[in-house]
């Protein structure tokens, strides 16, 4: 049995004071008579009386007690557990980055809320949970010592995400009278949904870090520039250094006034891999900052070299434009094939190729008129192509698995085929020579795009720096027989085997440091991943706040039932008050008196 009002257990002092009331004896009273023979002799008493005497057993007495207890019964609210009653109770853990900075205080708001919701009496079922709905239960059953011992499997490091999925996710196991507690550290500007109660453990912490990071070319030497940021309302120092290959440059100090931003920048060391280390603080995901040397895929390119007047030497000068790309001697050793139709050697299925139509003999060929329309799809989307002059000539022959892409009235003008084989080939329904393509920006976006294209389809080793979680995309063996893909990281360090059906859903990891993927012991990815949210690196509206106190009358209207006796109570309440008054009247009830 408990009280829901234990503070009421103080009414009990009113017994000592019913006592205390009969221990006190009246005044005696004069009394004037004309009947003095009637008086015998006797001792004269004094006329005060005494003030205290000897306890005397009486009716209002006892009344009095009683209705003395009865009250304070009825005021604290005795509850009794009821039947097979269970307490359910889950704790969602904010999974967003910032929380990593107040990781002990949330561990520390475990503890405190299931000391304050949990029933010693009653059955219990506990569930701990992440915000991240990717993550399975950390924890479901009945023993506290184990949900505690199952904290340090909780991983804050997702950016703002949305709770419903996993408010929802703790709804279900915890059924409808359960309590659902969310543990953040900011307040939410609108109401937890599904009747959650938040506890935010936050306060307002300095903090700097690496805000991003570019990696530039410039006059043949790699240059790196990263953001440092102090998201504070207080000027802060610190100390930064470059790590390569295990040695680090002298520290040098920096200070930075309240909400500055400051870029640095330096040259790529010889080595493929250096980090950029800042002094720790109190949120360390962006206090290093690991860089990898960019090396994309390089795509080769054929074209062939005459003769010179069908337009091929200006395909080729165009082709020269592109970064990250190499002309190759030979049709054999190309990715890409650049072509002026009819090409000198056949087109393959399994060729990537851009072509261009043969120049018209002579300039008597008209220009085409009409309006120019242009087809949704990404490689032309958001171009201008209305100042496009293109002349009478050849069409290539089209097939009909190709989409036009570009129109002019009812002529063609850019279409893509995707072959059998897999192959993507893109045609140009015009010469280089008498229209003004290369002189449109349009023309080079396009070529760039679809370059673009053939490149993220080429399985070839590429270095590349991503943000922590970003998507990777990367070509790789496909098919039943080909083998899963090993994803190996250093920090820390660990290998996942990801099948090839599910490649695409590979994210870059979730904690700053160096990575590889291979399939088949080739090597197909270098990364680096480093954190640049800077909406979670900012602790500035980090506070404290609590709503438990509902939370706790659920959990006992939940395994506690009332007396259900008060009505009868309340009136041996009444009937105790009547009768002590009954009895309390004059004549019946006649406390110490005199005469005299």
């Amino acid at each position: 049995m408990s009280f829901a009002h234990p503070a009421a257990l103080w009414c009990l002092l009113g017994l000592p004071a019913v006592l205390a009331i009969h221990f006190l004896q009246r005044r005696s009273r004069r009394e004037v008579v004309t009947t003095l023979f009637l008086l015998q002799q006797m001792r004269r008493e004094s006329e005060v009386g005494n003030r205290f005497e000897r306890l005397r057993s009486s009716i209002p007495l006892w009344l009095q007690l009683l209705i003395v207890l009865i009250f304070t019964w009825l005021l604290a609210g005795p509850r009794w557990l009821k039947k097979d009653a269970v307490q359910r109770i889950a704790i969602v853990l904010d999974a967003s980055a910032s929380m990593s900075a107040f990781r002990d205080d949330a561990e520390s708001a475990v503890k405190s809320t299931l000391s304050t919701l949990l029933s010693p009496l009653a059955r219990v079922e506990l569930t701990l949970l992440s915000s991240d709905p990717g993550q399975p239960a950390l924890y479901h059953g009945a023993a506290q010592t184990d949900l505690i011992s199952a904290l340090p499997q909780w991983q804050p490091l997702l950016g703002v995400h949305d709770f419903t999925p996993s408010l929802r996710t703790a709804r279900g196991l915890v059924g409808a009278q359960g309590s659902i507690v969310l543990i953040s550290d900011h307040v939410l500007a609108d109401a937890l949904p599904f009747e959650a109660a938040l506890l935010s453990i936050g306060h307002e912490t300095a903090n700097v870090g690496w805000a991003g990071v570019t990696v530039e070319e410039k006059d043949g030497q790699l240059f790196w520039r990263a953001l440092l940021r102090n998201y504070g309302s207080q000027s802060q120092d610190r100390e930064w250094s470059a790590e390569a290959n295990g040695k680090s440059s002298p520290p040098t100090k920096i200070t930075l006034a309240p909400q500055e931003s400051r870029t640095l920048s330096g040259p790529f060391p010889a080595e493929d891999e250096v980090t950029l280390a800042l002094s720790a603080d109190a949120f360390t995901l962006d206090d290093r900052l690991p860089l990898m040397r960019p090396k994309p895929k390089i795509l080769g390119l054929h074209v062939p070299a005459l003769p010179v007047q069908d337009g091929s030497g200006e395909l080729r000068e165009l082709f020269e434009k592109f970064a990250d790309t190499r002309l190759a001697a030979s049709a054999a050793e190309t990715d890409v094939r650049g072509i002026v139709w009819p090409p000198s050697i056949a087109l393959g299925a399994d060729q990537h190729a851009i072509v261009f139509a043969s120049p018209a003999k002579g300039d008597s060929s008209a220009w085409l008129r009409g309006s120019i329309v242009a087809e949704a799809h990404p490689l032309i989307d958001g171009l201008n192509w209305q100042s496009l002059l293109v002349r009478e000539g050849m069409i290539v022959p089209r097939d009909e698995r190709d989409r036009v892409l570009l129109w002019q009235a009812e002529r063609p003008l850019i279409s893509l085929r995707r072959t059998a084989a897999g192959a993507q080939q893109l045609f140009c329904h015009f010469d280089l020579l008498s229209s003004n393509a290369r002189k449109l920006p349009a023309l080079a976006v396009l070529l760039h795009r679809f370059l673009q294209t053939i490149r993220e389809e080429k399985i070839a080793p590429e270095s590349v720096n991503f943000d922590l979680r970003q998507r990777l995309t990367l070509a790789h063996l496909r098919g039943e027989k080909a083998t899963p893909l090993q994803l190996t990281t250093r920090t820390p360090s660990a290998t996942i085997s990801i099948p090839g059906a599910q490649a695409h859903l590979m994210r870059a990891p979730t904690q700053p440091g160096f990575f590889e993927v291979k399939q088949s012991d080739v090597l197909l990815l270098q990364g680096a991943a480093h954190f640049a949210d800077a909406r979670e690196a900012d602790l500035q509206l980090a506070k404290p706040f609590q709503d438990l106190a509902k939370l706790k009358l659920t959990q006992t209207e939940t395994t506690l039932e009332a007396d259900s006796h008060w009505q009868l109570w309340l009136l041996l309440l009444l009937a105790a008050l009547l009768g002590s008054w009954w009895w309390s009247r004059e004549g019946h009830y006649k406390p110490n008196s005199s005469v005299s």
